[in-house]
C-alpha cells in the first residue's frame, strides 16, 4: 500500500479555539467538514496530544475559523508551530469570544462556526468530534486556504495564478532540502508537515521528531 495516496485528498486549514476554566488555546487543523445541513453538523479531527484537544474534550465546545487564501502565513505558523502549554497564543492576536466563551480570531478568516460537541470518536492517535453548529457566519468572499495552497505559498510560490511555476519551485526547494540525492519532499503522514530543513532528511539523527506532531522520522513518507 502506498500511503502517499492520502496526499491527493483535499484538505483545508482552520483554527480551532476553546476556553476552559480560564485557559484559552487554539491550534491549526486540516480536517473539518460539513456532515449534515439540517440540523447543521460539522466533523473535526484533532490529535489527542494537543492541548486544544484536551480542553475541548473537557468543555465540549469549540470554535472553528475557516482561513482565507490571503491569511498571513505567520498566522498559520503561530497557531500550528507553537504549543499553548508554553504560551498564550491569543495574547497578541485580535480575537473575540462566542456565547460559550470560546475565542476565535478576527483576521484572515472567511467564516466561523460555533460548535457544541455531540459525540467523540476515538481514532487511536486522534479524536473525531461530531459537532452541532450552534451558530455560524460567513465573513468574506475570498477563497478558502487549502492545505496544498499553504504548502505552495510556504515554499515561496505565488498564489494560484502562477500555480504551475510555483509547483516547480517547490519541487526544486524540496530537492535541495533533501541534498539533491532524490527528488520530492518528505511529508509527515500524521500531520502532513513538509520537512524543509537544510540538512538532508536522510542525515537527520534517529531521535529527530516532527516539529508539529512530535512523531518520529519513521512516519515520514517520500513524495
Amino acid at each position: 500500500m502506498d500511503n502517499t495516496a492520502f496526499f491527493k485528498l483535499t484538505y483545508g486549514l482552520f483554527v480551532t479555539g476553546v476556553e476552559y476554566e480560564g485557559k484559552r488555546n487554539g491550534c491549526i487543523i486540516n480536517t473539518a467538514t460539513q456532515a449534515t445541513s439540517e440540523p447543521g453538523r460539522v466533523l473535526a479531527t484533532m490529535m489527542k496530544t494537543n492541548l486544544t484537544t484536551e480542553l475541548i474534550t473537557k468543555k465540549g465546545s469549540m470554535t472553528i475559523s475557516v482561513l482565507s487564501i490571503d491569511c498571513p502565513l505567520d498566522t498559520v505558523a503561530h497557531f500550528g508551530m507553537n504549543t499553548g502549554r508554553d504560551k498564550d497564543k491569543f495574547a497578541d492576536v485580535a480575537y473575540e469570544t462566542d456565547a460559550m466563551g470560546n475565542p476565535y480570531i478576527l483576521e484572515g478568516v472567511i467564516a466561523r462556526f460555533h460548535c457544541k460537541v455531540e459525540q467523540t470518536i476515538d481514532l487511536g492517535s486522534h479524536y473525531l468530534f461530531v459537532c452541532a453548529v450552534e451558530d455560524c457566519l460567513p465573513l468574506g468572499d475570498a477563497e478558502p486556504m487549502t492545505y496544498a495552497e499553504y504548502r505552495r505559498l510556504k515554499a515561496g510560490g505565488a498564489p494560484k495564478a502562477e500555480a504551475a511555476s510555483a509547483k516547480q519551485e517547490a519541487s526544486a526547494t524540496a530537492d535541495k532540502a533533501s541534498g539533491g540525492a532524490s527528488g520530492g519532499a518528505w511529508v509527515c503522514s500524521v500531520c502532513h508537515y513538509v520537512y524543509d530543513g537544510a540538512t538532508p532528511f536522510e542525515d537527520l539523527p534517529p531521535d529527530w521528531a516532527c516539529p508539529v506532531c512530535k512523531k518520529s522520522k519513521d512516519v515520514f513518507l517520500h513524495e
